[in-house]
């Protein structure tokens, strides 16, 4: 036999779960998921720079160009340095065979990796012995991404280029 007790009207708890309540449960907890996902994506939004590489659909429709140019540069079998000392960029090229690599003309874009704010060309001198510098203001501490175009006498095709990684303590 199951036996049953019966609580009174009067001993009942008026803390009962009613609909109203399952409501702003719900209306709160969403309410909640909403706000943080919308401050998540306010902060990937405005920190986000854009693309990295300008016209990436066009560069990509001549992929096979680009291709072909890594293969010639590879061919060439030069190695390049890169560094900073003081207040200038150094940048060596040798060939093969490690001989300099001389007279020509060489371009570059440093970078910061995780903002575009303090982006500048680099328009190197020629020195001797396949040395080339550049003067440059300071740099704030952290990384930075140096990337070269070595070009020929004329300045209309490009050689060689290379992208290194300087770190400013």
């Amino acid at each position: 036999m199951i036996e049953a007790q019966a609580v009174p009207a009067s001993e009942r708890s008026d803390r009962e779960l009613k609909g109203w309540h399952v409501l702003l449960i719900m209306l709160g907890f969403f309410g909640v998921m909403f706000a943080v996902n919308g401050v998540f994506l306010y902060h990937a939004i405005t920190s986000f720079p854009g693309e990295d590489v300008k016209k990436s659909y066009v560069q990509g429709l001549s992929y096979n160009e680009t291709l072909a140019a890594r293969a010639a540069q590879a061919e060439l079998g030069w190695t390049a340095e890169a560094g900073l000392q003081d207040d200038e960029l150094i940048f060596r090229l040798r060939d093969r065979d490690g001989a300099p690599v001389s007279n020509l003309v060489v371009i570059g874009e440093l970078r910061r990796f995780a903002t575009q704010d303090a982006d500048q060309a680099v328009i190197y001198s020629a020195r001797a012995n396949g040395e080339y510098v550049a003067e440059i203001d300071a740099l704030a501490p952290g990384q930075w991404a140096l990337r070269i175009n070595v070009m020929d006498t004329d300045a209309e095709t490009v050689l060689f280029n290379v992208t290194k990684t300087i770190v400013v303590p």
